[in-house]
């Protein structure tokens, strides 16, 4: 009865053909990347045999959103997010096809997988700036929840297809299977997305950020200013940023630690990939009711620090067992990082229009300072140390961090308890 309350609150959503053909866009989308991630990550590590190949893999995925965001704000507030969406597809198809035919060579891997990240940089500001564009600002933490759902069901099928391709050594039909599924999601978005970045009604949305800005006034400055001044948006970043390096900690030493339990052991990291898209799809189903919670607390900036306790927790403990403790924790792990998602996106979605893709590039690359440092480093402490000595250690200030943040959350509520009561006598 639960799962059929959930649907129907969903159903008027999926009544706005547009927003229904972005869903469908995004799956698909979705299923391509997840698939090729995991299978790239395990592929490269399996042709190298080093650490320190895997972790340069790693940072050529993200290091392009840190350096150039200010270039993806530009590109989505100033052209039509329809066209951005629909470009950026099918130049991954394009490249994902020339990565097929060169799978064998970990060089041209490398190479067109930071020509990847440099042309993907757009494309989640871009999808996140169109939502508004197609539903209500009132459905916008049911929209991102619905879009959520369906994208993590698109990861779980997307993690079992590439857990079967690396068990059975067919990477390259892997590929073009993505290839397939990119140049759908750009059919679609170019034939049923609104061509106007416009969004389908102003009206300020309780718990938002909303606040009018020049249209002239669109710049970086202008955009880092308002963030600046939004408390709760700045505080949901924050904890977003934390989030983000505490996962970057188990991203990059998961492959080699599997390796180093057991012979192999890197082919198993499908197998916890399609875990990790179980858990986002838990996480996201449960996003809006967070969200409703922490709104009626008067506490949203406070929405990542439980996630954030979950994560430092699961990785120290992972290190510890990663074959029979591991996929259990790695399941919360995940369930925790998406938890809050739908915090910031709803505030993100509410800034105006025309800063908005500049807002959330900001946003992105902030979330990337941490992991491309921390997936940087860690590869080169590996020579030093063990690898599960290393996710303990490095997990361990995000520990602290997290029961320091809880402590100032409780407080919170003890002092507004406080001061309700006294109101009342």
């Amino acid at each position: 009865m639960h799962l059929l309350h959930s649907y129907k609150k969903y159903t008027p959503l999926l009544n706005e053909k547009r927003f229904a053909y972005l869903c469908l866009s995004e799956s698909l989308s979705t299923l391509g990347n997840m698939a090729q991630g995991i299978a790239l990550a395990a592929y490269i590590f399996t042709l190298s045999q080093s650490i320190l190949i895997f972790g340069l893999f790693l940072i050529i995925r993200f290091a392009p959103q840190f350096l150039l965001f200010s270039i993806a704000g530009n590109i989505v507030d100033k052209y039509s997010r329809r066209y951005t969406l629909t470009i950026i597809n099918l130049l991954l198809a394009l490249l994902t096809c020339v990565m097929a035919f060169n799978a064998h060579s970990t060089t041209i891997i490398l190479i067109i997988t930071l020509l990847i990240g440099i042309i993907e940089l757009p494309y989640h500001p871009a999808l996140s700036s169109s939502i508004p564009a197609l539903v209500k600002k009132d459905q916008l933490g049911l929209a991102n929840g619905l879009i959520g759902i369906l994208t993590s069901i698109s990861r779980v099928i997307g993690s079992a297809i590439a857990a079967f391709g690396l068990l059975n050594d067919t990477v390259i039909g892997l590929l073009i299977f993505n290839a397939i599924t990119f140049f759908i999601a750009g059919m679609i978005t170019w034939t049923k997305l609104p061509t106007a970045n416009e969004d389908s009604d102003s009206v300020p949305m309780e718990g938002g950020s909303e606040d009018s800005t020049s249209p002239m006034q669109s710049g970086l400055s202008t955009s880092i200013t308002y963030i600046k001044r939004h408390a709760v948006l700045k505080n949901l970043i924050f904890g977003s940023f934390l989030v983000w390096g505490c996962l970057s900690i188990t991203d990059v030493l998961l492959v080699p630690l599997l390796n180093s339990t057991i012979q192999g052991g890197e082919k198993y990291y499908g197998i916890y990939r399609f875990i990790a898209a179980l858990g986002m799809l838990i996480g996201n189903y449960l996003a809006v009711p967070w969200r409703d919670r922490y709104l009626s607390l008067k506490r949203t900036k406070y929405g990542y620090v439980v996630p954030l306790v979950i994560l430092s927790l699961s990785s120290m403990g992972i290190a510890f067992s990663p074959f029979i403790l591991g996929p259990i924790l790695y399941l919360f792990l995940w369930i925790a990082m998406f938890l809050p998602s739908n915090l910031l996106n709803v505030e993100l979605q509410s800034t105006p229009n025309n800063i908005r893709g500049k807002v959330i590039s900001i946003a992105d690359a902030l979330d990337g300072i941490l992991f491309i440092l921390l997936t940087g480093l860690l590869p080169y402490l590996s020579h030093f140390i063990s690898v599960k000595k290393l996710l303990i250690s490095a997990s361990f200030p995000f520990v602290v961090i997290s029961l320091i943040l809880t402590y100032s959350f409780i407080r919170s509520i003890y002092i507004n308890k406080k001061n309700k009561s006294l109101e009342l006598t």
